[in-house]
């Protein structure tokens, strides 16, 4: 088994990681969003529905002595026509599984190129999708993540089997991590 954290934005993600790390070390770190520029260890993946932003977060990674991540990923859709040119991106992958119209997240296009590159056992941290949660970098509540939970619903079939989460909403449509279900 290859395990994998993805680590999201939410205010418990610290918390989430540091319960997360009890397990023993993992195979890969997927970092999203602004935890790219926050997460002061070795990220693999660096994943994001809003790739134009790379550039921004991999200046503040810089500017902290941080190593830039191993991998960009990126969807078809922040690719065409030269939207992306300003950060080259490795990978590009669709964000949607079958079913899917919509975006579930940048957290959930994390566990799909998780899955995608041969990992079957997925923790997230602070990707609780839950609306009174705020961003850990800010206190506003997050407001668009019910324009988000409908896609998770879809892609809960494909993911449930190797993807649980240490809080949220993601936690109770997932379950919690064992050491047992990592095979430990």
């Amino acid at each position: 088994m290859r395990s994998a954290l993805v680590l999201g934005g939410a205010a418990c993600a610290w918390d989430d990681l540091a319960k997360a790390r009890e397990f023993g070390p993992f195979d890969a770190t997927i970092a999203i969003n602004d935890m790219l520029a926050h997460y002061q260890g070795e990220i693999d993946f660096a994943v994001s529905l809003h790739p134009e932003k790379y550039h921004l977060w991999m200046s503040d990674r810089d500017s902290k002595g941080l190593a830039r991540p191993k991998k960009f990923v990126a969807h078809a859709g922040n690719t065409q026509e030269g939207r992306n040119a300003a950060f080259p991106v490795d990978i590009v992958t669709d964000y949607r599984w079958p079913g899917m119209n919509a975006s579930g997240s940048s957290g959930l296009f994390a566990v799909k190129v998780a899955l995608e590159h041969g990992f079957d056992r997925i923790i997230l941290c602070g990707v609780p999708m839950d609306g009174k949660q705020s961003h850990f970098f800010d206190n506003t509540p997050w407001t668009e993540v019910q324009s988000f939970t409908e896609a998770w619903g879809i892609a809960r079939p494909f993911i449930a089997e190797f993807t649980r989460s240490m809080s949220g909403k993601t936690r109770d449509w997932l379950g919690v991590p064992s050491l047992e279900w990592l095979g430990r």
